[in-house]
């Protein structure tokens, strides 16, 4: 899996398991909908750190919690650097 696509369904997990919608969680975050529908929609090879611990923050979800997931360890997650 391409580390943008793990990243964009974690946070729709999160998201869900939350019981935020996306606009609810766009205001609560202070970014548009289109930033974060072009994360879970791929469309950036690029997410950035300071959006991401936006949206983290927004989630009540610390860095620490996110990255602990093991798939960030694994081989099997591609850096895609195309």
């Amino acid at each position: 899996m391409v580390l943008n696509e793990f990243i964009a369904e974690k946070l729709e997990n999160l998201r869900k398991q939350k019981h935020l919608g996306v606009y609810t969680l766009c205001n609560k975050a202070a970014i548009s909908y289109e930033t974060y529908r072009s994360i879970r929609k791929n469309r950036n090879k690029d997410i950035y750190l300071r959006t991401l611990l936006i949206i983290l923050r927004a989630m009540d979800v610390s860095p620490e919690e996110f990255f602990s997931d093991p798939m960030f360890g694994s081989e099997n997650l591609d850096i895609d650097f195309k």
